[in-house]
């Protein structure tokens, strides 16, 4: 914490800040705590080693920050560049972050090479009966934050079977404008749900007070696009995974950003998720889990190293 400020940081944001904590999954209770009481609270960054900054959790205060480029202003942020695999080396694909946009979009030359038409049968076809990592097996061509996109929105149906059967049945069923909206819908409540970019940096370009915290020109903060997502005073039940959250009276979620530094991807991201969904209610039988899934170390992305999974014959 800055010296100004003289305290060291409390329990709760020292569980945020450290990468340990995120292979065991987002920590949303401590992001609650800490919404609660301290919504604008410092992280000093030595456990990520990286520098301190203000960690900003509300929905109304991330939003607000995100609208206002003049004040605080993007900055680089090497937290998002995801790792490689070797494949996509081999091949001469890009993590889709190396040259990407701080707030977690994907640079326009690396965009240009995501298909607006995307393959996701064919790639769901490389899903058999047998064990198959969803992240290597099926997603492996696809940019960090698209893989971790796609692979989210799959463990939102996972994680909730009877709305992945809910959504297979609006998708089959004949009034098919209502199952078309309501898909739409469970795309922006995956993207919200599980948020692929967990927080933004940005510069602090003069003196302001956010939170009821003092704010200097020069310091850091880190907008937590997870908390907001999941702020109660947004989102009713922000825990739970409804997919017809989103057809009419609630707010936007902030997983691309807002206003003029909105994150380029979105669209791309939206058509993926889609596709990749619509695929999977569409297909008989149904996707599930095979075993444990490992989440990425990282206190920015949110992802997975492995997410096994395998079709089981039967309705989902």
């Amino acid at each position: 914490m800055p010296q100004r400020r003289g305290t060291l940081p409390i329990s709760d944001a020292e569980v945020l800040g450290c990468p340990d904590t995120y292979a065991r999954g987002v920590p949303y209770d401590c992001l609650d705590r800490l919404r609660a009481k301290t919504p604008v609270v410092w992280l000093d960054g030595r456990l990520a080693d990286e520098p301190g900054s203000w960690a900003v959790l509300r929905y109304d205060d991330v939003r607000r920050a995100l609208s206002r480029p003049e004040l605080f202003t993007p900055v680089p942020y090497d937290a998002l560049h995801g790792p490689m695999y070797a494949d996509d080396r081999a091949d001469g694909h890009t993590d889709g972050h190396t040259d990407g946009h701080a707030d977690g979009g994907e640079p326009e030359d690396a965009a240009m090479l995501i298909d607006m038409e995307p393959p996701a049968r064919a790639m769901l076809s490389r899903v058999t009966g047998t064990t198959a990592d969803f992240i290597r097996d099926v997603l492996a061509e696809m940019p960090e934050t698209m893989r971790n996109t796609l692979a989210g929105g799959v463990y939102a149906l996972l994680r909730n079977p009877d709305q992945y059967a809910r959504l297979r049945a609006a998708k089959l069923s004949a009034a098919q404008g209502q199952g078309e909206a309501l898909l739409d819908s469970a795309v922006e409540e995956m993207l919200r749900w599980w948020t692929p970019v967990l927080h933004v940096r940005r510069l602090v370009r003069r003196n302001t007070v956010m939170g009821g915290v003092p704010l200097l020109a020069g310091e850091q903060v880190s907008l937590w696009l997870t908390a907001a997502n999941h702020d109660e005073a947004a989102f009713a039940q922000p825990t739970r995974f409804l997919p017809d959250r989103f057809l009419e009276g609630t707010v936007r979620h902030l997983s691309f950003g807002q206003g003029t530094r909105a994150c380029l991807g979105a669209r791309l991201a939206r058509v993926h998720l889609r596709a990749m969904i619509n695929a999977i209610v569409e297909r008989s039988g149904r996707l599930e889990l095979a075993g444990e899934p490992v989440p990425v170390r990282s206190i920015a992305r949110h992802g997975f190293e492995r997410l096994p999974v395998r079709w089981a014959n039967g309705p989902a």
